[in-house]
């Protein structure tokens, strides 16, 4: 007789809180720092985790994204440190590293920033060939790019903000109907994508063991996946959705990624092995 096959239930709706809450994607968030400001100095670092589509299996951190708010003097600007690391099939590791100049204006708009991507493969070398690096100015609607020595524009907008941006500038709207925002938003400090909207979508409550209430906003827009924004009464922005992928604010994130890493390396290293007996 055929062994039963393990029961497996499609998800079958979005990943709202409530919804990952049951999936077990968390299980609480840290609590905020004392003094926290949204338009203060301060560091979040959160899982990147992603759903198969199934409740009992598939779902997985991949990676984490850490941003740090640095105010500027007097210049009308801040700072914010982007650093993420996304573990793929095999292994391999992409980081990503962005130092962001922002207006302190409702959408954080871009001014100028420095990103690098580097690719690592399963065996722990690099792969120098998969590298970019690149130095960004926004003058006007213009955006000027620097890269391997040569300088080219792009088009650029008015209302101009990123998505990384947009985990700082949601947290400094007011936790009413009335809060949303308006703009074209580069999608990885990147592709332009226009006529996005950022709108309030009101509140849930996670019980039992989470005893919370969280705020929502929703990004739509051409180009892009929408995206739900989830923030706790201290405005805290403690989880972030896009279809299948949700960061969630968790101080252990960094230390889980590598767990996945080490785990991804090490099932292509016995893979590489069996393949490599069979061949003899």
């Amino acid at each position: 007789m055929a062994a039963k096959k393990p029961l497996r239930r499609i998800v079958g709706s979005p990943l709202t809180p409530t919804v990952l809450q049951e999936l077990r994607a968390f299980d609480g968030f840290p609590p905020a720092a004392s003094g926290f400001a949204p338009a203060g100095n301060w560091t979040h670092t959160y899982r990147v985790w992603t759903c198969h589509g199934y409740r009992e299996s598939g779902n997985q951190n991949v990676g984490f994204l850490r941003i740090e708010r640095v105010n500027g003097k007097s210049d009308g600007t801040f700072r914010l440190k982007a650093d993420q690391q996304i573990v793929h099939v095999e292994g391999v590791l992409n980081t990503i590293n962005a130092e962001i100049v922002c207006r302190n204006d409702p959408l954080a708009s871009p001014v100028q920033w420095h990103l690098s991507s580097r690719f690592v493969g399963p065996e722990g070398k690099p792969r120098p060939h998969l590298d970019t690096e690149e130095h960004v100015r926004i003058n006007g609607d213009t955006i000027e790019v620097t890269t391997k020595g040569r300088t080219f524009t792009r088009k650029g907008s008015s209302r101009l903000t990123a998505d990384w941006c947009l985990f700082e500038a949601v947290q400094r709207l007011p936790l009413e109907k009335e809060s949303h925002l308006a703009f074209d938003v580069l999608e990885g400090l990147s592709l332009l994508r226009a006529d996005h909207r950022l709108s309030y979508r009101g509140t849930v409550t996670l019980t039992p063991a989470n005893d919370m209430t969280l705020h929502g906003f929703y990004q739509l827009g051409h180009g892009a996946l929408p995206y739900d924004y989830w923030l706790d009464e201290r405005h805290r922005l403690v989880i972030a959705v896009t279809l299948s992928r949700a960061y969630i604010l968790d101080e252990q994130a960094e230390e889980k990624a590598a767990l996945t890493l080490r785990r991804e390396r090490r099932r292509f290293e016995l893979e590489k092995r069996a393949y490599e007996r069979g061949k003899t």
